[in-house]
């Protein structure tokens, strides 16, 4: 037994109230992270110095959707941008569409690849940037959709001299499929938790979609030759090499998200993680221990708090406080959904991060006993 002021504790349950304790500040802290993210850049909008853009979009017999984004990218309201399609080995109706709406819109500009290599994501992203002319690139999937005509005015708001690279929200409301709302809860938790980083200088890229850099420092930096050693996600890859907290930019604003419109059923979804996981084996070391000092501080404090449940006479106590970080964590939760323009994230997100760390647990042991390897588009 350990005695301290005059109270009896068995040697478990110190252990327990000690693990509880610290893990629960430890949760605060990253909760205070958040807290300062979603409150972070409240933009009033209307510059008048709006920088050039190039919206570049690699695609691969995807002519129906890109019908459905590429006119609606062509009739932005901004005053000097271009559209850059990358027809990357289509077989389908894809050359002939974009010949036709070239003859429509001067904006819009095509390249072609004939021909598979070993590094088709590089290469297709490379061409669209050599044949890009303006000074900021933004990056889309023939999947997104956006909201308006004043999509992009409200993503280049972020566009500041000292800016370097800029991440954008991805809303998966209209996608279909058994693993939506999964993905759906994932992506909003990703966002907030690698946006809140940037505090610590630990930015960090949450997708290949809906994000931006400059075409002349990724040409002087030799584009991807730093991430070549990995065949999938080099423009994250990419992004993460440049971006720190000065230079990096989150965008809160529901204006500048943009939406997927596919399938996301269970082999999506499946893929969607692992995607992810492999690239978090990339990310430097700091920005590992930060994501394993949440995910391991938050299965400490949920299973800590169950046994002290049981076993604890302070069991009000620890009911009380492990009510005090929900509640805490809805309304941060609650001011980034408002932030983000989604809906209906809870409470499914807080089961979510509950079940989030075994979960990457299955698949990281999954893909070690598989030895799975593909290149990712």
């Amino acid at each position: 037994m350990i005695e301290i002021s005059g109270f009896s504790f068995s040697f478990a349950e110190a252990a327990l109230l000690v693990g509880f304790g610290l893990t629960f500040f430890i949760q605060l802290f990253y909760q205070l992270l958040m807290a300062t993210f979603t409150l972070s850049d409240k933009k009033k909008g209307g510059r008048s110095d709006y920088p050039s853009v190039s919206i570049i979009i690699p695609s691969r017999n995807y002519e129906e959707k890109l019908r459905e984004l590429v006119p609606t990218l062509l009739e932005q309201d901004y005053p000097d941008f271009e559209v850059v399609v990358v027809d990357d080995c289509s077989y389908d109706g894809t050359e002939w569409y974009l010949t036709e709406l070239k003859l429509q819109y001067a904006k819009l500009k095509t390249s072609r690849i004939l021909q598979e290599t070993d590094f088709p994501n590089a290469l297709a992203i490379t061409i669209g940037i050599r044949a890009a002319s303006k000074e900021w690139l933004i990056f889309l999937n023939p999947l997104c959709r956006v909201n308006d005509k004043d999509w992009l005015k409200s993503f280049a708001e972020a566009f500041e001299p000292e800016t370097e690279a800029v991440f954008g929200f991805v809303k998966y409301a209209n996608a279909n499929g058994s693993m939506k709302k999964f993905i759906k809860y994932e992506n909003f938790d990703s966002f907030i938790l690698y946006g809140s980083a940037r505090y610590l200088g630990l930015p960090m890229p949450v997708s290949d979609m809906n994000i931006a850099y400059k075409r002349e420092q990724f040409l002087d930096r030799r584009g991807f030759a730093a991430v070549l050693d990995s065949p999938f996600s080099e423009n994250e890859l990419y992004l993460n090499k440049i971006s720190t907290r000065k230079n990096s930019a989150y965008i809160l604003n529901p204006s500048a998200a943009v939406s997927f419109d596919g399938e996301m059923d269970w082999y999506d979804g499946m893929n969607f993680k692992k995607k992810q996981l492999l690239l978090k084996k990339k990310f430097t070391v700091g920005q590992s221990v930060f994501l394993w000092i949440n995910t391991i501080s938050r299965l400490v404090f949920d299973a800590s708090m169950i046994a002290l449940l049981i076993l604890s006479p302070w069991r009000l106590w620890v009911a009380a406080i492990w009510l005090f970080k929900i509640i805490h964590e809805l309304v941060w939760g609650i001011v980034g959904m408002k932030r983000l323009g989604e809906k209906k994230l809870f409470p499914g997100l807080i089961l979510l991060r509950s079940v989030h760390p075994l979960f990457n647990g299955i698949l990281s042991l999954n893909q070690i006993f598989t030895g799975q390897k593909r290149k990712w588009k």
